[in-house]
């Protein structure tokens, strides 16, 4: 079967026309190799097919393409591929950037010699489901990139999983409870311009796992109603106003949508794991 080529990303990977608007991202040694949008390569000659299904993937795909090396691109989405077809694995489109993006900033890491294992805690008996899909995807960047990466970059990759499980993109979507946490917390940090990166990795990934655990008591109408002391929520304010203003947003949007009360416990919760992400300066109350 001849495959018409519509870009070529390097001399290992093409990007062809399928016919009826349908691309794909295909790879073999030497694919690309002197080729020019409107040539034709054969199928047999490949290694490796990467069907672009839905608009958004495709933008997504482009996107990426800016920033990062395309064999990372085409990693990270053929092992959301994999979870997808394997695992019947259903997931919301953003995990493609927010995946994609922690391979290769780790990747970056790993080449420079300053790669450091996240300090995020084991939550396998949990979510068995999305650690066997991490162990598979370790396996699949480990073998396309010629790394490797240590077994302890599993619970990274299963907290994306975690946090991007949702309904299949072509599905009409559902707010659940928990995707409905992840975008108002994602919202207002980007509001504020809060990303993950070395620096904040082991925090922000904790506060994922926070999340998870508020959403479970939610659900199960078990908030924290121990009570704090008085003084608390006040020294807060006075030594992290800019944390306590972040949460702030945070809990009212929460309280809103999902018509429930959090108490100073949660809130406080919430403040001081938002500032050890940003790592807010002490403003010591005079």
């Amino acid at each position: 079967m001849q495959l018409v080529i519509r870009s070529v990303y390097n001399n290992n990977s093409v990007l062809v026309n399928l016919g009826s608007g349908k691309q794909a991202i295909v790879s073999g040694k030497g694919i690309g190799y002197r080729k020019r949008p409107g040539d034709t390569i054969s199928s047999t000659n490949t290694s490796s097919i990467l069907y672009l299904e839905d608009e958004r993937i495709k933008k997504h795909f482009a996107t990426l393409l800016k920033d990062v090396p395309i064999d990372i691109v085409v990693t990270a989405f053929s092992a959301i591929d994999m979870a997808k077809k394997n695992y019947h694995y259903s997931v919301l489109n953003y995990i493609y950037v927010t995946l994609t993006d922690h391979i290769f900033q780790m990747y970056k890491h790993l080449m420079n010699g300053k790669y450091r294992s996240s300090m995020v805690p084991d939550i396998h008996e949990r979510y068995p489901t999305e650690y066997a899909i991490a162990k598979d995807v370790l396996e699949i960047i480990n073998k396309n990139l010629n790394v490797h990466f240590p077994d302890a970059e599993v619970k990274n990759i299963a907290l994306h999983f975690i946090n991007a499980q949702g309904n299949d993109p072509d599905s009409e979507p559902t707010d659940t409870l928990s995707m409905k946490v992840n975008r108002i917390v994602n919202a207002v940090f980007k509001e504020y311009n809060i990303k993950r990166n070395l620096n904040n990795q082991n925090y922000f990934d904790r506060l994922m796992i926070h999340l998870q655990y508020l959403v479970e008591r939610v659900q199960n109408k078990a908030l924290d109603n121990h009570a704090l002391n008085n003084n608390i929520e006040r020294d807060f304010h006075q030594l992290y106003p800019k944390s306590y203003e972040i949460s702030g947003k945070i809990c009212v949007q929460l309280e809103s949508e999902l018509n429930i009360t959090l108490n100073e416990n949660e809130r406080a919760y919430f403040i001081i794991h938002i500032q050890r992400l940003i790592q807010e300066n002490e403003n010591k109350p005079s």
